[in-house]
């Protein structure tokens, strides 16, 4: 099959993009940056437009020419500071929009969107959610997701959407890197009372998901949560964290508001996500036969030593 995976340059789209071409799929890689030297020879790569810019129609008419998958990877993962909400909504909607017309104007029979667990919930929730519960997104990065998958859904009804919690495995950014640098440090962590659960994903599990997807025509018109498993909480991410390098756990007690007054000056503005629930239920898409190919613990282990997964076939 041939497929247009956008954002190849990042650390989703890449991983996208490898998983895809190992499984004989002929990629055609669109980013703004120079790929990975680990995509070399094994992708075709395509330039990708500014999805803030305007006109974009030609552009992605380009992209998609003899394409029969679009997998749609590319946007702001994130508000970056100084990027208002109107960026957001051109950058993760107007653009997802303009590029599901573009695929249905030229035929494309399959189109998977990369959202995300904040375009239904802020960054903590009550109860598990699932693909059914009513969205509440808390900030401008969530209210952008899930306005795309509306727009998505509404050009292309047949559209497979894919929400992920955080993402982790060798070179994931953002919350998970500071988990880590926070986990290499040479000193017992007094955390043990952090009993808020986070699902989370791994880089090579979402990439088997977006493979699995593909090829099941029954999950076509899907909304689909995704995680490694069992939710972990703080404690548990930090001990296989160094347990993957070789260390003790390393895992001491304090009470409870005292752990969050900790946590809130180790690594500011995460307390809330770190102390309090956020749970996936990924029953929908384990009922049409996926399951994860690696476990929390081995995509932690690979974030810890740097290392890119092996290619699975």
């Amino acid at each position: 099959m041939r497929v247009l995976v956008t954002g190849a340059s990042g650390f989703v789209g890449t991983a996208l993009a490898e998983a895809l071409a190992a499984r004989g799929h002929e990629v055609r890689a669109a980013s703004r940056g120079p790929l990975p030297d680990r995509l070399a020879g094994r992708v075709i790569p395509a330039a990708m437009p500014d999805l803030a810019g305007d006109d974009l129609a030609g552009a992605f008419a380009g992209l998609l020419d003899g394409v029969e998958a679009v997998v749609h990877a590319a946007g702001l993962a994130h508000q970056p500071a100084g990027i208002d909400e109107a960026v957001m909504r051109r950058t993760n909607t107007a653009a997802s929009e303009s590029l599901a017309r573009a695929a249905m104007a030229g035929g494309v029979a399959r189109f998977v969107l990369i959202s995300s667990s904040r375009a239904v919930s802020g960054p903590s929730a009550p109860h598990p959610l699932t693909e059914t519960a009513q969205p509440a997104p808390t900030d401008a990065y969530g209210r952008s997701k899930l306005a795309a998958e509306t727009a998505v859904r509404a050009v292309l009804p047949d559209a497979i959407i894919l929400r992920p919690p955080v993402l982790h495995g060798a070179g994931a950014k953002g919350n998970m890197a500071r988990l880590a640098r926070l986990a290499r440090l040479p000193v017992p962590l007094p955390i043990a009372g952090m009993v808020g659960r986070r699902s989370i994903l791994s880089d090579v599990n979402l990439a088997e998901a977006v493979a699995f997807v593909l090829a099941r025509p029954n999950a076509a018109g899907g909304t689909f949560h995704l995680s490694d498993g069992a939710p972990l909480s703080l404690p548990q991410l930090i001990a296989a964290m160094r347990q993957s390098v070789g260390r003790a756990p390393g895992i001491a007690g304090l009470p409870v508001p005292l752990t969050e007054w900790l946590v809130a000056r180790l690594v500011p503005g995460l307390a809330d996500q770190l102390c309090r629930d956020l749970v996936l239920d990924d029953a929908a898409i384990r009922a049409l036969g996926w399951r994860p190919a690696e476990s929390s613990a081995e995509g932690l282990g690979r974030l810890m030593r740097g290392a890119s997964p092996q290619t699975r076939l």
